[in-house]
C-alpha cells in the first residue's frame, strides 16, 4: 500500500529487494552488464509509473519479473534489428562503392579502346561502330558499305583480335569477358 501511495522508502526497498535477482535474471538472458543495467533501470522506473494500477492481491514477484522479462527481449529484438539495420547499411555502401568503382573503369577502358579505335584503318572502324556501338546486323553493314556480310564478319573479327591484343596490359581475362558482354569490345 505505500508504494501505491508514492512512499520512495518503499521503493527503495523494492529496489533493495529485488535488485540483485534482477540483475542476475536479465544477465542471463541479455547477457551484457551494460544492457542487463539499462534494462533494470527501465524496469524499476516502470514500477515506480505504474505504482497506483499494481495488483496487490497478485504476485509482485511475477509482475515485476514479467516487466523484466519483457523489457528484456525488447532490448534483445532491438539490438538484433540494429544489426540487421547495420547489415544492411554495409552492404548498400559495399554495393554502391563497387559500383562507382566499376563505372570508373568501364569509362577509363572505354576511353582505351577509343584510342584503340582511332588507330584503326577507317573501314575497319566504322564497320565495329556500326556493329558494336549502334547494334547494326552484318546485313545491315554490309548493304550500308556495299561489301559481303562474310567481310564485315571479317573486319569484326580482326578488329576484335587487335582490341583484345592492345587491352592485354590493361586488364585481365574476366574483365575481357566483361567488356565482350556489354559490346565495348
Amino acid at each position: 500500500m505505500s508504494l501505491k501511495n508514492g512512499e520512495r522508502w518503499a521503493f527503495r526497498e523494492i529496489f533493495e529487494t529485488y535488485q540483485k535477482k534482477l540483475y542476475y535474471f536479465v544477465f542471463s538472458i541479455a547477457k551484457s552488464d551494460f544492457a542487463t543495467e539499462d534494462i533494470l533501470q527501465e524496469v524499476f522506473i516502470k514500477v515506480w509509473v505504474k505504482r497506483e494500477t499494481i495488483d496487490l492481491s497478485a504476485s509482485f514477484d511475477s509482475f515485476i519479473y514479467t516487466i523484466a522479462r519483457n523489457h528484456s527481449y525488447n532490448h534483445l529484438r532491438g539490438v538484433a534489428n540494429q544489426e540487421s539495420l547495420k547489415k544492411e547499411v554495409w552492404r548498400n555502401l559495399k554495393y554502391y562503392n563497387q559500383q562507382t568503382e566499376d563505372i570508373i573503369l568501364f569509362a577509363e577502358y572505354q576511353d582505351i579502346v577509343n584510342d584503340i579505335l582511332e588507330h584503326l584503318p577507317v573501314k575497319k572502324r566504322s564497320i565495329f561502330i556500326l556493329s558494336k556501338q549502334q547494334g547494326r546486323s552484318n546485313q545491315e553493314i554490309a548493304d550500308l558499305l556495299n561489301i559481303s556480310p562474310k567481310t564485315v564478319k571479317n573486319h569484326l573479327w580482326k578488329t576484335l583480335q587487335i582490341i583484345r591484343l592492345q587491352l592485354q596490359p590493361y586488364i585481365t581475362d574476366t574483365i575481357i569477358i566483361f567488356l565482350l558482354i556489354f559490346s565495348l569490345i
